[in-house]
């Protein structure tokens, strides 16, 4: 089974060591950063995909991809829209956006990973 991860900072970081417990799972990983947290923690060497996922170009990524499961793994910092108003609230209006795609997404959350 192939998934794609979207977001490699702490909360990524978490969900790709989380998969990797079970070895049948390809994991591919979509991030723009230069050096996001599971680069520095040493769980990836660097994102197999370097760019920001977002609903204009969600189905180009999935198309390249062809995972079968995608994983939200962002959080308000790393939509770099953690300084505007309302940050959590866009979060959750791109995410929603994400889901209506054909492939299966799920959103993952910090509380549910143990990070609040």
């Amino acid at each position: 089974m192939r998934v794609l991860v979207i977001g490699a900072g702490r909360l990524g970081s978490m969900v790709i060591r989380q998969l990797r417990k079970n070895p049948r799972l390809e994991i591919l990983v979509a991030d723009p950063h230069k050096n996001p947290c599971a680069v520095a923690d040493g769980t990836l060497c660097d994102a197999h995909i370097r760019v920001h996922v977002t609903p204009l170009n969600f189905k180009e990524v999935v198309d390249q991809v062809k995972p079968d499961l995608v994983v939200l793994a962002r959080t308000t910092e790393d939509w770099e829209q953690s300084d505007v108003p309302m940050g959590a609230e866009y979060v959750i209006g791109m995410e929603r956006e994400l889901t209506k795609g054909d492939v299966p997404v799920l959103p993952v959350c910090e509380q549910a990973m143990g990070l609040h």
